[in-house]
C-alpha cells in the first residue's frame, strides 16, 4: 500500500514538473536552467532582437571536469552540427592544437586559451564553449551527462549567455546520444536571430 502511495506521489510530481524537467522524449529526462542574456551589452539592450546568427561564430574547446577521457572533441563537434538548426549560419570549429602536459586540467585550459587566441586573430564575433561536469553510466545503466554552455563576445571577453543542464538517457543508450539530446535542449534557449 505504501509503495502505491509513493508511486502515485512520484507520478504527480513528475507530471507536474514536466516543464521543468523537459520530458519530451521517451526515456530521456533533462533538467536545465533556461539560458538568458546577461552582461553589460544585454542590459544596455544591445541584443534585444537576439544574437546575430549571421555573425562570425566560433566553437571553442570545452573543459572536461568529469572522469571520462577523450570526450571534449566529440562534444564540440556535436555542438557544431547543431548550431545551424538554431540559426547560427557562420560557425567555425577552432583548429585543434596539440598540448602536451601531464595534467588533463592544464591541457584543457591550454586548449581553451589557444581557441580564444584563434577567435581573436580570426575576427570571430561570438565564441561558444562550455564544461563537461558529468559523463557516466549510473547504477541502472543509464547514461548521465551534465553540461554548461556559454556564449562570449570575443571583442571584450564578456559572457553574454549561459545555461547548464543534466540529461539522463534510457538504459542501453549511448552517452553521446544523451549528450546530443541535452545539447539540443540547452540550445533551445539560445536567443539567436537568424535574420541579422
Amino acid at each position: 500500500m505504501l509503495r502505491k502511495i509513493l508511486f502515485s506521489v512520484f507520478a504527480i510530481l513528475v507530471l507536474s514538473g514536466c516543464q521543468q524537467f523537459g520530458i519530451d522524449r521517451i526515456g530521456y529526462i533533462g533538467k536545465n536552467s533556461q539560458g538568458s542574456l546577461s552582461g553589460k551589452a544585454a542590459s544596455a539592450g544591445l541584443y534585444k532582437e537576439g544574437l546575430p546568427g549571421t555573425a562570425s561564430w566560433g566553437v571553442l574547446p570545452f573543459i572536461n571536469n568529469s572522469e571520462a577521457t577523450g570526450v571534449t572533441i566529440q562534444v564540440e563537434r556535436i555542438l557544431m552540427v547543431q548550431l545551424p538548426s538554431k540559426g547560427v549560419t557562420q560557425a567555425r570549429l577552432y583548429p585543434e592544437s596539440e598540448v602536451t602536459t601531464a595534467s588533463k586540467r592544464l591541457a584543457d585550459a591550454h586548449r581553451l586559451q589557444n581557441g580564444k587566441q584563434w577567435a581573436r586573430l580570426n575576427e570571430v564575433s561570438f565564441s561558444i564553449s562550455g564544461e563537461i561536469d558529468q559523463w557516466f553510466y549510473n547504477d541502472a545503466g543509464k547514461p548521465v551527462v551534465t553540461l554548461s554552455v556559454a556564449v562570449t563576445d570575443v571583442r571584450n571577453g564578456e559572457v553574454i549567455w549561459s545555461t547548464r543542464g543534466t540529461g539522463e538517457g534510457k538504459q542501453g543508450d549511448d552517452l553521446f546520444d544523451a549528450c546530443r539530446t541535452l545539447l539540443a535542449d540547452l540550445l533551445d534557449s539560445l536567443p539567436v536571430n537568424g535574420q541579422i
